[in-house]
C-alpha cells in the first residue's frame, strides 16, 4: 500500500529518515507545487538505491530534491526497483545535504540569481569552472541562467556551480555585477519611471 502526503506537513528529510529507520523498500516520487514530478528516490532496505532530479542522478539528485519544500509525495512500496545506481546510507546523505543547503543559501546571498557575471579573462581551474565559463561566453549572463545552463547536462548541481563561480570571482576571472535596487537606479527624483531602466 502506498503512502501519500504533503511536504509542508511531512518534510522530505523527515520522510527519508522514517524510510531509513523502517528499512523500507520502494519508490518515493516528489511532486512540486505545480503538480509536476520534481524527481524520485528509490530505496532498498532503507538505503538509497537510485535518485533522479532535473538530469541529475544519485547523490546530486538526492541533494537537489532536499531543496523541495512545497508540493506532495507518493511512496510506493510495491514499485519494482530496477535501480542499482548507488547503495548509500541515508543518514550521512541527509547530514551532508542539510550542510549543502545552508551553504547554498549563503552563496545565493553573495551571488544572487539576478546578478550579471562578466568575463574578465583567465583560465578555469577544473571541469565545473570550464562548464561555467563555456556557458558564460565572452559577454555577460545572469547567475541564474548560468546555473540553469550548467544543470542541463547534469554534470554539476547548483552547489558545485555556485562554488565554481565563487572561486572564479576570487581569482578575478569573472566579475559579479549586482543589480541595482530600484531606489538606487538613476532617474529624476519624483519623475516618471524610465522603462529602459526597469528591466
Amino acid at each position: 500500500m502506498g503512502l501519500k502526503g504533503d511536504l509542508t506537513e511531512l518534510p522530505l528529510p523527515d520522510l527519508i529518515e522514517m524510510t531509513a529507520m523502517g528499512r523500507k523498500t520502494g519508490r518515493l516520487v516528489i511532486f512540486g507545487p505545480d503538480g509536476a514530478v520534481a524527481g524520485h528516490l528509490a530505496f532498498r532496505d532503507g538505503r538509497l538505491a537510485g535518485a533522479h532530479c532535473d538530469g541529475l542522478s544519485a547523490e546530486k539528485a538526492f541533494y537537489a530534491l532536499l531543496a523541495v519544500t512545497t508540493g506532495t509525495f507518493e511512496f510506493d512500496s510495491a514499485a519494482g526497483l530496477d535501480e542499482s545506481a548507488c547503495n548509500l546510507g541515508t543518514e550521512s546523505l541527509l547530514i551532508e545535504g542539510m550542510r549543502r543547503l545552508d551553504e547554498i543559501q549563503h552563496l545565493r546571498r553573495r551571488i544572487p540569481a539576478p546578478a550579471k557575471v562578466r568575463l574578465l579573462g583567465g583560465e578555469p581551474g577544473d571541469a565545473v569552472e570550464t562548464r561555467v565559463l563555456g556557458y558564460l561566453g565572452p559577454g555577460a549572463r545572469r547567475v541564474g541562467d548560468i546555473v540553469d545552463g550548467v544543470l542541463v547536462g547534469g554534470h554539476a548541481d547548483e552547489y558545485e556551480t555556485l562554488h565554481a563561480l565563487d572561486r572564479l570571482v576570487e581569482r578575478g576571472v569573472v566579475r559579479v555585477e549586482a543589480p541595482l535596487a530600484k531606489s538606487e537606479r538613476p532617474g529624476k527624483p519624483g519623475g516618471p519611471p524610465q522603462p529602459e531602466l526597469e528591466r
